[in-house]
């Protein structure tokens, strides 16, 4: 059988032999509750169920093979375990990465352990119960029913598919009778080592050697040889770096060791490998600057990060594979961030794991209760413990959150509701003083105390997030009580970073995130007192589709690079950041002048000069592409804070009607690209003439709204008919009439223009099944949903337009400037008659009309389309005919 998730399920402390016991396991429910009363844990009855569970993964999830999302309440699972031959000496330990919630587990029907936490580890010792080359029956009985009071995180009716019973690797470990209990290594990088806190597990009184090495031989090795009596020992043991590599997301160099417990008399050895990373955490002023900054390794650093559910669709709680793990922390780098908040879970080993190998900072969120009670304070103060003791090790992990958004603090508007949660961050940090601890991550403006002054916005307007994000920033000073709550609790100087925000939140609905991520990201990247912001969130999950990436993780794509030639989401992320002091979009009129304000924020390497190259581009009404202006300002950085260019970008807009984009490009005095941006500006005067001649002939536009017949019952479309739609196989008919100026008998040529794109069924592009539900306009992705149109006029079949996808994203700009279906767009399409394709036409020169067909019934085509006008899409094309 292949065993699911194979690999050492605690890679920061490995220990030879050891014994992966995931796989079909046995398994039955047990509604009532009853198994244990009637004896099964003695019996044998869940091997006799006929049912089977795939461990590690919730018996709701796909891949258990049991998916019962319906369920909450006991489950039994069973299996046979063989230790091995080759253990003879050694104590077998049992091994439960997690259960939530609660477990108590048999061996041969005799109790060996009892846990009641649904996120922490905890093991057994079976000596004396089987011994090497023994069969044994493990019977484990997990019963969660998410109650209020236990840490449920996002398994909340309102949230997420839960994920009960084993969730994480079940496996065994040959342990010598004296070994190594836990290794916990405090860098210091400002004396030049690493201090090893070592716990020792001694079953036989006698004299020992503990030696620390590095299997990459960077540090030399460190022993020490004592005496010690039966029982837990501890050693304090220097490892010398004085020139010591550190870690960071740039360079997250790590430190392999190696600790052996060797007896002096002879016998077995106990090996445990780790690996720890060189780096201080800490939060100052730095410089003249009055407002404190998170510090790593002494220097401010920006904090460009992701919300991270950690859910998976086929899993849930658990990842299908490490390489799973590993691919969303890629992913993280590969979109420009340095930092995930790993949110309200706390996660596989290897997660964090992974965020040492490849470098990214952790902000580690304790999962959230739902009622404030006696036993639930019990739990958090455990939890807190166990947590910090499990991890400690991870360099990657950078911040402690007790509580998200007061979830579970039914008593924090009180004084001792507030006096319990500061002595938990007390707690926190007099059990981890060598990370930041923050109380609560609020959407309430209610801390406490803590180490960094967070808070959550999620706005989908510029004017009101630029408005917010403005305030925050006036308000948050030495003694403002502003995001504090109670009496006596004011700020001191704690860093200011946002913890939660976006344009597009829960309930919203499947929609582009493009557009509100440039801008929000832009507004953020203005105020130097901001050090760092969380966008919610990494990927879509279940009804919340607000990700960088789809649920399954396939790619949504952003469209950036239509306005700047190689920009992507890593630009909206960078350490060095560029922007205009302007809306995302503006409608200003032919003939003035744009003018803005320019500005870079600077977090990257020392950069003494650089330049915003700019240039404006339009595209005009007939989706002709001009060169507008060009320039370039020269800016002074200020690493660590934001400064703007010498002069505003400023620029005359010309007589043409059309959209600009205003693209920029922020390179050093070498000339290396280091990021792009860009704005969008809607140069218009009202509506179009429906009706012009110039030098290329005579134009007539019409509005998509003014259809005369559609085959469509109720066609989607917007208050103004600016866009027109039809999901479903259909067409739209129009009457166009023919300009008193146009001889339809020297007609030379006939042009019929249009943006027009796909229209997919409704629920066709989610991924999960609907919730929250409205109309959507899902960004667009990786999987594409094409249609076909065929275009008539005059009674002619004279074009079958192949419309390659239906898609939202920061293209559509006219529909996110006018916010009916945001995002969406289509493709410019031409069709042109010239010659024996003119005289074809039945042109009625009597009514002097043209009748024009838009056709998605007659072709080969699952789906409709959509047509739009010059308030919508990607361009300001009003469906026009053109005569010459």
């Amino acid at each position: 059988m292949e065993i699911p998730r194979p690999e050492h399920p605690r890679p920061i402390f490995v220990r030879e032999p050891w014994l992966n016991l995931n796989g079909t396991w046995h398994f039955q429910f047990d509604p009532g509750a009853l198994g244990e009363q009637m004896g099964w844990h003695l019996t044998g009855a869940t091997s006799r169920a006929g049912t089977t569970i795939t461990v590690p993964f919730p018996w709701e999830s796909r891949l258990s093979g049991q998916g019962r999302t319906d369920y909450k309440g006991a489950g039994w699972y069973e299996r046979e375990i063989t230790i091995p031959e080759a253990w003879r000496g050694c104590e077998p330990i049992l091994h439960f990465g997690a259960v939530d919630w609660e477990a108590r587990v048999w061996v041969n029907g005799q109790l060996v352990a009892e846990n009641k936490n649904g996120f922490l580890p905890f093991s057994c010792n079976l000596s004396g119960i089987v011994s090497a080359g023994d069969t044994a029956r493990l019977t484990v009985r997990a019963h969660d029913i998410a109650d209020a009071s236990t840490l449920v995180g996002k398994q909340v009716p309102r949230w997420y598919t839960h994920s009960s019973g084993i969730w994480q690797t079940v496996w065994l470990e040959g342990r010598t009778p004296d070994a190594i209990e836990k290794i916990r290594i405090t860098p210091d990088i400002d004396a030049g080592r690493a201090i090893a806190d070592v716990t020792l597990s001694v079953r036989t009184a006698g004299r020992f050697e503990l030696r620390l090495t590095s299997p990459q031989r960077l540090f030399d090795p460190v022993a020490v040889t004592r005496s010690y009596r039966a029982g837990i020992q501890r050693e304090n043991l220097r490892i010398a770096l004085p020139t010591a590599r550190l870690w960071s997301p740039d360079s997250p160099f790590l430190y392999a060791l190696e600790a052996t417990l060797v007896p002096a008399a002879g016998g077995q050895a106990d090996a445990v490998s780790t690996h720890f990373g060189m780096r201080s955490i800490s939060r100052a002023r730095y410089g003249d600057n009055p407002h404190e900054y998170i510090l790593l390794n002494h220097e401010p650093i920006y904090l460009r990060g992701a919300l991270d559910q950690a859910f998976h669709p086929d899993g849930l709680y658990t990842y299908p594979t490490d390489d799973v793990i590993r691919g969303d922390m890629e992913l993280a780098k590969a979109c420009g961030l340095n930092m995930l908040r790993c949110h309200i879970k706390i996660n596989d080993p290897s997660y964090y794991f992974w965020a040492d190998r490849l470098g990214l900072i952790i902000h580690y969120d304790m999962p959230s209760p739902g009622l404030d009670t006696p036993g639930m304070r019990a739990v958090c103060a455990r939890t807190v413990e166990g947590m910090i003791d499990r991890d400690f090790n991870h360099p990657s992990i950078m911040l402690w959150v007790l509580f998200n958004e007061t979830w579970g603090l039914s008593n924090h508007s009180t004084r001792e509701g507030q006096e319990w949660l500061r002595a938990m961050v007390h707690r926190a940090r007099a059990l981890d003083p060598t990370r930041l601890v923050e109380d609560n991550s609020p959407c309430h403006y209610d801390h406490v105390e803590t180490d960094v002054n967070s808070w959550h916005f999620y706005i989908n307007d510029y004017h009101r997030a630029r408005g917010h994000i403005q305030d925050v920033v006036n308000r948050t000073h030495p003694g403002s009580d502003f995001n504090y709550v109670g009496e006596d609790n004011v700020q001191a100087r704690e860093p200011l970073m946002n913890s939660e925000y976006g344009g597009i939140s829960a309930a919203m609905g499947d929609m582009d995130i493009a557009w509100c991520f440039k801008y929000l990201t832009t507004e953020l990247r203005r105020h130097a007192p901001i050090c760092g912001y969380v966008y919610t969130e990494l990927t879509d999950i279940e009804w919340e589709h607000n990700g960088f990436v789809k649920y399954d993780r396939s790619r949504k794509l952003f469209g950036y690079d239509a306005f700047v030639e190689g920009m992507t989401v890593a630009d909206l992320n960078s350490a060095q950041f560029a922007g205009l002091d302007c809306p995302p979009c503006q409608t200003l009129v032919p003939g003035g002048t744009f003018a803005a304000q320019a500005f870079v924020s600077q977090w990257g390497p020392p950069l003494e000069e650089a330049t915003i190259e700019w240039e404006a581009r339009l595209v005009d009404r007939l989706g002709t592409r001009h060169s507008l202006a060009q320039g370039a300002l020269a800016v002074k950085p200020e690493r660590f804070g934001v400064v703007e260019a010498q002069s505003p970008l400023e620029f005359d807009l010309g007589p043409e009607a059309g959209l600009v984009t205003v693209a920029l490009r922020l390179v050093d005095e070498a000339g290396n690209c280091l990021h792009r941006n860009y704005v969008n500006l809607e140069i218009a005067d009202g509506t179009s003439p429906r009706l012009e001649s110039d030098a290329r002939g005579t134009l007539v536009r019409f509005a998509p709204g003014t259809y005369r017949r559609s085959s469509w019952a109720t066609p989607v479309q917007d208050r103004t008919g600016t866009k027109v739609a039809g999901s479903e196989p259909g067409a739209l008919e129009y009457r166009i009439d023919i300009p008193p100026n146009v001889n339809v008998e020297t007609l030379t040529r006939l042009e019929f223009l249009c943006e027009i794109g796909a229209r997919a069924h409704e629920t066709e592009k989610l991924s999960w099944p609907p919730r929250n539900w409205r109309r959507h306009t899902p960004q667009t992705m990786e999987r594409k949903f094409p249609s076909q149109v065929d275009v008539h006029l005059a009674g002619v079949k004279v074009a079958t337009w192949e419309l390659e996808d239906d898609p939202a994203d920061a293209r559509g700009v006219l529909s996110h400037h006018y916010g009916y279906e945001p995002g969406s767009y289509g493709y410019l399409r031409r069709v042109s008659l010239t010659g024996g394709e003119l005289a074809v036409l039945a042109l009625d020169r009597d009514t002097r009309q043209i009748v024009l067909r838009l056709d998605a019934a007659s072709a080969d085509s699952p789906r409709g389309f959509a047509l739009y006008g010059e308030r919508a899409g990607s361009t300001p094309v009003e469906p026009t005919i053109l005569f010459t």
